[in-house]
C-alpha cells in the first residue's frame, strides 16, 4: 500500500518543486523617502500674572495686570502662529536627493 502511495507523493512534490521555483522574486516596494526637514519649535507656555480678587475686577492694579496678561499671550500667539506657518512650510519640501 505504501508504493502506491509513494509514486504520486514524489510526482507533486517534483511538479510543486517546479512551479514555486519558475514564478520568480516578488517586486519590492520602493526604499522609504527621506526628509531633512527643519524643526519647529513651539513657544514655552507662558506664565500668567495673577488678578487680585480682593480688588474690584476694574480697579487700576487689575487693568494693568490685565494688560499685562494681553501682552503676553499676544506673543505667546505669535510664537504658536510662527510654529504652525513652519510645519506647513515643511509638508512644502521636497525629498532630498541621493547623496545630500
Amino acid at each position: 500500500m505504501m508504493k502506491f502511495a509513494l509514486v504520486p507523493l514524489i510526482a507533486l512534490t517534483v511538479l510543486g518543486s517546479l512551479a514555486g521555483c519558475g514564478a520568480g522574486k516578488p517586486a519590492l516596494p520602493p526604499p522609504p523617502v527621506i526628509l531633512n526637514l527643519p524643526d519647529c519649535p513651539a513657544p514655552a507656555r507662558p506664565a500668567l500674572a495673577p488678578i487680585d480678587g480682593a480688588l474690584p475686577f476694574d480697579s487700576p492694579a487689575n487693568i494693568s495686570t490685565f494688560l499685562e496678561r494681553d501682552d503676553v499671550i499676544r506673543f505667546y500667539v505669535q510664537g504658536l502662529e510662527a510654529t504652525i506657518n513652519c510645519y506647513q512650510r515643511r509638508g512644502d519640501q521636497k525629498p532630498a536627493e541621493e547623496g545630500d
